[in-house]
């Protein structure tokens, strides 16, 4: 099959508005084109619906068989993308949103009860919804509800979401493992996510992001794991990459300069990094993802 290395290969309808931080997407994908959907990720928290053809979904190193019909929920900041496992053509649809949609980041108490839980250390959270279970074909019903609005739904788009999540939160989220526990670490670390977000570029160190909570170094990688899943130096390297797709899909500058701009002061070494969390080299995933040339 050929590889999709252009986004001219896909059908795409999408309609955002200028105040509400969602999308809405349609998507048809030929039988002889894979992958149906490419590698990506996005800070948001994406519903998928397949409406017609078979999947092989990949979130991280987890997989999930989806069938026409099924839905498949994908918390923020996740690496996916999907193949397409049958002889027919793919179709989906997604709605993409940002946490922010449903419950503001200023209105602390909502916040953190109902979408911190997803926000940090999430894949266990990523599931597959069908007709078949009562609660998830609530939240189908309210997503298809969603996927048919017009643009100028925002209001009744917002109140459909609401309901969406009050059914996966009290049926899904609250129910998996430590999801308490990460509230308190999750407000004690926030001082330090926040400064390694819009300081990932520069040299960080560790006895400085432990200084921002205060904690000591130990126990702050103690925390910083128990939250994130990963070590603080990983969780770099991983937002450094993940930044750095953004400069290889949308401009034509050089891979070193993308490298260093992002963090890295060693191209090598940043080619081995990319290599190993996106399964391909920075220039290979550039010309698979754009079609552009090798550089």
């Amino acid at each position: 099959m050929k590889p999709v290395n252009s986004s001219e290969l896909y059908e795409t309808i999408s309609h955002t508005t200028a105040s509400a931080s969602y999308s809405i997407h349609y998507t048809h994908v030929p039988p002889d084109f894979n992958p149906a959907l490419y590698l990506h990720w996005h800070k948001e928290m994406e519903f998928f619906l397949l409406a017609e053809g078979e999947l092989c979904f990949h979130i991280e190193d987890k997989t999930y068989p989806l069938h026409a019909g099924e839905c498949i929920f994908i918390p923020p900041r996740l690496l996916h993308y999907a193949e397409n496992t049958g002889t027919a053509p793919v179709s989906f649809h997604a709605f993409v949103l940002s946490p922010d949609f449903l419950f503001s980041s200023f209105d602390t108490r909502l916040y953190n009860t109902y979408l911190l839980p997803v926000m940090h250390n999430n894949l266990p959270l990523a599931i597959v919804l069908s007709d078949s279970v009562e609660w998830q074909s609530d939240i189908l019903r309210c997503l298809r509800l969603i996927l048919a609005a017009s643009e100028q739904d925002e209001l009744y788009v917002r109140g459909l979401s609401l309901l969406l999540w009050e059914r996966l939160y009290r049926h899904h989220i609250i129910k998996s493992e430590g999801q308490k526990a990460l509230y308190s670490l999750s407000e004690q670390l926030a001082k330090a996510l926040s400064y390694l977000h819009e300081n990932y570029s520069k040299n960080l160190t560790l006895s400085e992001l432990a200084a921002l909570v205060p904690l000591s170094e130990a126990q702050f990688c103690r925390s910083f794991r128990r939250l994130t899943g990963m070590t603080p130096f990983r969780y770099l390297n991983r937002y450094r990459i993940l930044q750095s797709c953004a400069g290889l899909l949308h401009t034509n500058d050089k891979i070193t300069e993308i490298a260093l701009s992002n963090g890295f002061n060693n191209i090598s070494y940043y080619n081995r990094a990319f290599l190993q969390l996106m399964n391909m080299t920075p220039s290979e995933y550039r010309r698979t993802m754009t079609g552009a040339p090798h550089n």
